[in-house]
């Protein structure tokens, strides 16, 4: 009875998608570049301002990287006319380029990217079963995904759950910059996983290796081992984060985030289709790996 009432007490814990993906007040937002304010002054300011080499000029472009940002702040409290904030956790993407914004100097403006690429529709399925894989990186990413399980966020009610053998995976989490000695480790895991299989790198140390990238004990960012489907910007990447990059993964939602900016047609999250296709899958591996 006791236990009861203490249920009762506490309520619901799980938020909405809408809940998680917004940022707290307190924490700092992603930054969104402001063409207009970018004078020579202001990008050299930046270029030197930023920890994280987040920011770059060459060919007659300014940019910024959000899978380098470590969301410091920085640049747009010491330079709010150039840059602004981009608030939102629904940062997945399918592909590296769209976490880069990309001013023209010479127009003044935005350079436009294609649309990005879906994410394979034999993936989008209603549950989806994952294995973890650290591949070099400092635990913090690890942690992140451990909170994307949590009552807080309940990935489970989407259809998500760890397994311990890549054999019953559909996807691969990778977190990590991928060290020398995990590289022949990731390649035999990701071997190991059934096809169709989806790799989702979370963090930017798994992107593109953030402050470890130029290490002699470091191969670089995941898609430099293995093929990537979606890719989760942070340091570290935040659960509600991860959680999106899996429903992009799934075909659940779309991706938000084109050329570094959000897209105008913002999405909501899909139901799934009936679950025979997965269920069966599911049977066979028992059949073949029990």
């Amino acid at each position: 009875m006791t236990s009861l009432w203490q249920t009762l007490r506490t309520g619901l814990l799980t938020r909405s998608l809408e809940k998680l993906f917004r940022l707290p007040a307190w924490a700092p937002g992603w930054p969104l570049l402001r063409p207009e304010g970018l004078s020579p002054a202001v990008r050299r300011e930046l270029l030197e301002l930023c920890p994280s080499a987040a920011f770059a000029e060459e060919g007659g472009e300014f940019r910024v990287n959000l899978a380098q940002c470590v969301l410091c702040g920085r640049c747009f409290r010491a330079h709010p006319q150039a840059v602004g904030e981009l608030r939102t956790l629904e940062v997945a993407v399918t592909r590296r380029e769209d976490l880069v914004q990309r001013v023209d100097l010479t127009t003044g403006s935005f350079v436009e990217p294609t649309p990005p690429p879906p994410t394979r529709a034999e993936l989008h399925l209603p549950t989806l079963a994952f294995r973890e894989v650290s591949a070099g990186n400092t635990g913090l990413d690890d942690t992140e995904v451990a909170l994307a399980g949590n009552p807080f966020h309940d990935m489970s009610r989407f259809g998500f759950s760890v397994v311990a053998s890549p054999r019953h995976a559909d996807a691969l989490l990778v977190t990590g910059p991928v060290s020398q000695n995990m590289r022949e480790a990731l390649w035999r895991t990701y071997q190991a996983t059934p096809e169709p299989k989806g790799v989702v790198a979370v963090g930017n140390e798994a992107i593109g290796g953030e402050i470890f990238a130029e290490s002699a004990a470091v191969v670089g960012g995941v898609d430099k081992v293995v093929p990537v489907d979606v890719y989760v910007p942070g340091s570290p990447a935040r659960p509600a984060s991860i959680l999106h990059g899996l429903l992009l993964l799934s075909g659940q939602t779309q991706q938000v985030l084109v050329g570094g900016r959000l897209h105008e047609e913002r999405t909501q999250v899909v139901s799934s289709e009936a679950g025979v296709e997965a269920s069966s899958r599911r049977a066979e591996r028992g059949e073949e790996h029990g």
